[in-house]
């Protein structure tokens, strides 16, 4: 006879970042030459893409003043797209106060932006003096410490030797690997900008480094497959952050249950890696269809 099995938020295990359900049985039961599959998952996305857990949530800038400043992205996590990371890198700027005003706008240095043609993440960064800014109408913000160099100046991104490389797709390293300074305009001249220093990422950013959820299922044990729990893997693309990510398997994979008595089994994710996925949202719906050899498939 053929049993489904529903694994739901009532089945999660507490202190596993909603990731691991164990589903137990009313009584004690003994499996003989059983087989389970995966019918249907539905769980929202809910995954942070960046985190002090991913080894991804900051990098660093080098200012005109010669101080390097952190640029860090929460510890717990938070969800980001490539072109949203700018604007939390612009914010960091305006708490410490590293930015122009100008015709009541905000001038920025330095900025991560997304060039779809080349498929890559560019950074830039424009240089500033004393000559340049005047020539700008630039001006200090107020309770700025620092002040304009009277040679120009470029500040430097730098990417350290973490998860964070993946995330960007540039090298470990500073942008421009040294600080670009050179002698202003002269003052009987108009002072122009000079060209910004500008590169493109070396690889193709991830801005999604948990992209496949592989399920485990502790009643089975798959000697061909590693992890050898592994009984399903699902992708959630083109589903929002925080939207609702929905699949129902038609043609049904059915892996061999190992032979024993049981009490429980949990139900876990993990990404490609075998890194336990951390979902914000508990609501979870998991259906299992478990039958018998001696039934039709």
């Amino acid at each position: 006879m053929v049993r489904t099995l529903v694994l739901n938020s009532e089945n999660i295990v507490p202190n596993t970042n909603n990731s691991v359900l164990q589903y137990n049985f009313p009584n004690s039961v003994y499996l003989k030459d059983e087989y389970i599959a995966v019918q249907q998952i539905s769980l929202y996305n809910s995954v942070f893409n960046i985190s002090s857990a991913l080894n991804n949530n900051s990098f660093s800038y080098t200012w005109i003043d010669g101080l390097t400043y952190s640029v860090v992205m929460t510890a717990s996590g938070i969800h980001l797209s490539l072109s949203q990371l700018n604007s939390y890198f612009q914010s960091v700027m305006i708490a410490n106060k590293h930015y122009y005003t100008s015709a009541g706008q905000n001038v920025y240095l330095m900025e991560i932006l997304v060039n779809q043609s080349a498929y890559a993440y560019q950074i830039n960064c424009f240089a500033t003096s004393v000559a340049i800014a005047a020539a700008n109408t630039w001006a200090i913000p107020a309770g700025a410490t620092w002040v304009n160099p009277t040679n120009s100046i470029v500040p430097m991104v730098n990417i350290p030797n973490t998860n964070i490389q993946d995330l960007l797709g540039f090298d470990a390293g500073s942008y421009p690997s040294t600080v670009i300074a050179g002698v202003p305009p002269a003052q009987t001249q108009t002072p122009v900008v000079s060209s910004p220093y500008s590169v493109l990422s070396q690889s193709a950013p991830q801005i999604e480094p948990q992209t496949t959820y592989i399920g485990l299922c502790s009643l089975v044990s798959n000697e061909l497959v590693i992890p050898n729990e592994t009984i399903v893997s699902i992708t959630p693309v083109n589903v929002i952050f925080g939207g609702l990510f929905n699949v129902q398997f038609s043609g049904l994979a059915y892996n061999k249950v190992d032979d024993g008595t049981y009490t429980n089994f949990t139900f876990s994710f993990v990404d490609d890696l075998g890194q336990q996925i951390q979902f914000q949202d508990p609501n979870i719906l998991i259906i299992l269809i478990m039958r018998n050899k001696n039934e039709p498939f």
